[in-house]
């Protein structure tokens, strides 16, 4: 039934939730084992024996190395039992398109097929016969747990000496004398609206407004960072998007949850993102790639950090200190080009809604 098979990238998608609370996402789950069910109906015998066996084994999927996402085919409503359990999500594929990608064509022919992932989104079993899931994808499960496969490296650059330390220390001390505050912002409705989440991301950003400190950050990023992204990703930056100071804070519980720089129409021309550490006393707000493994990346003053934007990617929680860094993105004249569309469609969007 299915079309993908063992080996592959499995494809990501984005559902409604079963309880009404927001979206299953499976590209943000990554960085842990993840059971993908997909069945017809929650009510159906084989869907409801194969949750009732994994109920059992609750310590398989509330430890964080493991996560089980039922998707359902077909409309229907979550159980109580169900609700709010620690690495279990609910979700239900609307128009069938996601089992589509999955191999179901007919939502009603299915009765509960799994999909074991890596925590790299990569298939790494499917079993088709419901009466075998729990049998062979609990012990998998254990096995991995006990024998955790091989750390490698993210895919990053790490450039020292980008910054001088004092051009570090200076801009620090402008970012004191500003203040930073909240910046985020969604896409809602063809309008783009200021949107906080503190639960999501905690921290307070300023956007340089000396001309003359720009003008020097886009001077060392172009004459000490950008030839050696060239040299190791052959890609040529023409555009900056942005010169930002972030402040991560212990004593407000500074971090940012695991994410992708450019998933949303809004920021999809974005390709490489830049963070350079202008200073270096602070414990914890470590880089950290879900998808590679728990390692965690932390580069000297005025060393950058460089990779590609659609990488999951969060900064751990602050323990103590606080931490400032220097925070940009790159992209070419491709991706100016997919930005100009999205601000036309915007645009046009806008005028429609009398905006």
């Amino acid at each position: 039934m299915s079309i993908l098979n063992v080996g592959e990238p499995a494809p990501w998608f984005s559902v409604p939730r079963s309880d009404g609370g927001g979206h299953v996402v499976l590209d943000e789950l990554a960085g842990r084992d993840i059971v993908l069910l997909v069945y017809g109906a929650l009510a159906g015998p084989d869907a409801q024996r194969v949750l009732d066996d994994f109920l059992q084994h609750d310590e398989t999927f509330g430890t964080g190395q493991a996560i089980l996402i039922g998707l359902s085919l077909v409309a229907g409503s979550l159980p109580a039992h169900l609700a709010g359990k620690p690495g279990w999500y609910f979700g239900h594929d609307i128009d069938g398109s996601v089992g589509k990608r999955y191999g179901v064509d007919d939502p009603g022919a299915v009765t509960c097929l799994a999909f074991v992932l890596s925590p790299a989104l990569q298939v790494i079993e499917i079993v088709s016969d419901a009466e075998q899931i729990a049998a062979r994808v609990l012990p998998l499960l254990e096995a991995r747990r006990a024998h955790r496969p091989q750390i490698h490296d993210a895919p990053v650059l790490i450039v020292p000496g980008v910054f001088d330390a004092d051009f570090c220390a200076g801009m620090i001390a402008m970012y004191e004398a500003e203040g930073g505050r909240e910046i985020g912002a969604i896409e809602t409705a063809g309008k783009v609206v200021e949107k906080f989440d503190p639960a999501f991301r905690k921290r307070l950003d300023w956007y340089v407004s000396d001309e003359q400190t720009v003008q020097q950050c886009r001077d060392l990023l172009v004459r000490r960072l950008l030839p050696i992204i060239h040299r190791a990703f052959q890609f040529r930056t023409t555009r900056i998007e942005r010169y930002l100071v972030g402040c991560y804070e212990a004593a407000n519980g500074g971090h940012f949850h695991a994410h992708r720089d450019n998933t949303a129409p809004l920021v999809a021309h974005r390709r490489f993102a830049v963070t350079l550490n202008l200073n270096e006393a602070y414990e914890g707000g470590s880089l950290r790639f879900p998808e590679f493994g728990p390692k965690t990346y932390r580069a000297g003053v005025g060393s950058a950090v460089v990779f590609s934007c659609s990488l999951l990617h969060e900064v751990t929680p602050l323990i103590s200190g606080t931490r400032y860094a220097f925070l940009s993105f790159l992209y070419d004249e491709e991706a100016q080009r997919i930005r100009e569309e999205h601000a036309n469609r915007m645009a046009a969007s806008a005028q429609a809604h009398g905006g």
